[in-house]
């Protein structure tokens, strides 16, 4: 008996140490946010003129085939440290409107400037606002959007502390 309980002990405790040994420790904690949407900000210094508008293309990796018809794709812009508004946008002159608008396909996001005069093409966004316009792009997956229905996308604010998104 007391034979058997020694080999029991001796049995648990070899068992024990292959379970623990066996298990690799995991790397350091990822930084903290929504491992499944994407923020990005861009930068744009020049801006490319196609007759009507200015525009800037950027690389957005995350919109791929198996998403492009189904994840929310959200852009702000800013021109103050801080302020993001979103797109599409309209800058309200004394004369004549410029649009702000975006259009989106695989590993692209494209966006547009149009100066609503057709006598002139007006100024590109930096000239106007006198600064590098930035621009965040958010992709959110379809299902992390249907958990969040009645969140406010106009709003960067909301969206980011609904996904814990860091700038």
């Amino acid at each position: 008996m007391k034979k058997t309980l020694q080999l029991s002990v001796i049995s648990l405790f070899a068992i024990a140490t292959m379970m623990t040994s066996s298990c690799k420790k995991e790397g350091p904690a990822g930084p903290a946010g929504n491992a499944n949407v994407s923020s990005t900000t861009f930068s744009v210094n020049t801006w490319s003129w196609n007759s009507p508008y200015y525009y800037a293309n950027f690389s957005v990796p995350d919109l791929t085939s198996s998403n492009i018809n189904s994840a929310a794709v959200l852009v702000y812009f800013s021109t103050t440290s801080g302020t993001w508004f979103a797109v599409p946008y309209t800058q309200y002159t004394s004369t004549y409107d410029y649009h702000m608008g975006f259009s989106n396909s695989i590993g692209n996001v494209q966006v547009t400037w149009i100066y609503d005069n057709s006598l002139s093409s007006g100024s590109d966004p930096n000239t106007y606002y006198g600064t590098s316009v930035r621009y965040k792009i958010v992709v959110i997956p379809p299902a992390e959007r249907k958990a969040n229905p009645n969140l406010n996308v106009r709003d960067y604010n909301a969206v980011k502390k609904a996904f814990n998104l860091k700038d």
